[in-house]
């Protein structure tokens, strides 16, 4: 062909151990002998604590924005009743625009501080993971999220997140176990 003979031929830096890098010959000794599975398999099923933190804040923000987005559904069809169908899709299009991200934004920063706590509170106790950890480390989020609104917002949120630890801590004791 014409095309060919334009072009330089194309070395192969590895041509002298290609024999040896085969991949049809694989040696035994490569392989190492390891789980599959990101845990360790003497860990007991535990997870460390930044496996913990990127789960629980990934699941944190994937529920605000699936709440979010069915409260700016709902916003959306209640303050659009009288208009035509396009505006009305428009309306909600806009209303989960909105709500989504707001609620998801909120819910992952809430739950990334309630997890970083939590850890901090394990870590202090001497690695002792029990119930007071999670009810203390929600009551810390509350207050760490809303420092910045005063007195009467911290002790709002501490009592949110007191009530919310303690809730995910029924839930864990007896939906998951």
């Amino acid at each position: 062909m014409a095309g060919e003979a334009d072009f330089p031929p194309i070395s192969n830096p590895y041509a002298a151990i290609a024999g040896q890098l085969s991949p049809y010959r694989i040696d035994p000794s490569v392989l190492k002998e390891e789980s599959e599975f990101i845990l360790p398999l003497g860990s007991e099923g535990k997870k460390s604590h930044g496996e913990r933190l990127l789960w629980s804040t990934g699941t944190g923000y994937i529920g605000g924005l699936v709440l979010g987005s069915g409260w700016g559904v709902v916003e959306g069809i209640s303050r659009s009743t009288e208009l035509s169908s396009k505006l009305r899709l428009n309306s909600v299009l806009n209303s989960i625009g909105r709500r989504g991200p707001l609620l998801a934004n909120g819910l992952g920063v809430v739950v990334l501080m309630y997890r970083m706590t939590d850890s901090a509170i394990i870590k202090a106790r001497g690695n002792v993971d029990d119930e007071f950890n999670q009810v203390g480390s929600g009551a810390l989020a509350g207050v760490l999220y809303r420092c910045t609104a005063g007195p009467r917002a911290m002790a709002t949120g501490g009592i949110l997140g007191l009530l919310a630890g303690g809730t995910f801590c029924l839930m864990k004791k007896t939906i998951f176990s």
